[in-house]
């Protein structure tokens, strides 16, 4: 299981999953990951309304094909992001800031 599975499932999640309580919307930032081990994948989820919890586990089959485009994609990502111009001192500083200063949801920022 990589990034791009854990992504999907979050979103699936997120798309198809209403609270069974007071039916609200689950939202991405209120599923954190428990437990990944192998195809198989624990989440604990929580309604920001009603502040009911749920655990999920999801298990991922995956074809040949699929494996090969999950590759490519990935592949392509990076590609798509390639810059000729070397990291500067400056770059890396603007990161930390950035990264000591962020109030968020990294799955949010991520799946922009």
């Amino acid at each position: 299981m990589n990034h791009h599975d854990i992504h999907e499932i979050i979103e699936q999640i997120s798309q198809t999953l209403d609270c069974p309580q007071c039916k609200t919307r689950i939202l991405p930032n209120n599923i954190v990951i428990t437990d990944i081990v192998g195809s198989d994948c624990t989440f604990d989820v929580r309604c920001m309304r009603c502040e009911a919890e749920m655990t999920l586990s999801a298990h991922i089959e995956k074809t040949t094909a699929d494996i090969a485009k999950t590759h490519n994609r990935s592949s392509q990502m990076i590609h798509d992001r390639f810059v000729d111009e070397p990291i500067s001192i400056d770059d890396v500083q603007t990161i930390k800031y950035e990264l000591a200063h962020f109030c968020g949801s990294f799955i949010e920022a991520f799946s922009r």
